[in-house]
């Protein structure tokens, strides 16, 4: 018999698996994006729960407080908790503003202000530095692009001390 198929499909099989084991091992909690513009978040975790509330916005930051298989449980701004597949989720991170704040062309208040953004905003995170008050933020406002730096304390979707490169 010929030895070299077992470890070939044995190493195959530890290649597939590598992925998800990974996957599966992120920290929680921690914040993600909804994936989708429409997501049904349940009252347990499985499809055959009842839908307690459809999110209509893409990108929508929530934070995963617990997994059970394949399914997520999360919670959002206003405190609101269900659960996900994590096929709705991505680890694409997004802020929402939670007051109007100024966008500064540098991560320092006393820089030139580039823009004002109102409360409930989204905003894509480009970086969150190490021991920096600001996270640089990228915002659509559908005819172009804004590049700028909010106060950190003015987002939700991410944590007091938390880097993001």
């Amino acid at each position: 018999m010929n030895m070299k198929l077992p470890l070939v499909l044995f190493l195959l099989s530890v290649g597939f698996l590598a992925p998800l084991q990974a996957q599966e091992q992120l920290v929680v909690p921690r914040f993600v994006s909804l994936k989708m513009g429409e997501v049904n978040l349940r009252t347990g975790p499985g499809s055959r729960y009842p839908i307690k509330y459809v999110y209509k916005k893409k990108n929508y930051p929530v934070e995963v407080i617990d997994e059970h298989e394949l399914w997520r449980q999360i919670r959002e701004i206003d405190g609101t908790i269900g659960w996900v597949h994590r096929r709705m989720i991505s680890g694409v991170r997004y802020v929402l503003l939670k007051q109007d704040s100024d966008v500064f062309r540098k991560a320092d208040i006393s820089s030139k202000i580039k823009a004002y953004a109102t409360k409930d905003v989204l905003a894509k995170v480009e970086s969150c530095p190490f021991k920096n008050d600001f996270c640089e933020l990228e915002f659509d406002t559908g005819e172009k692009k804004i590049k700028g730096w909010v106060k950190r304390i003015n987002l939700y979707g991410i944590y007091p001390n938390e880097v993001i490169k």
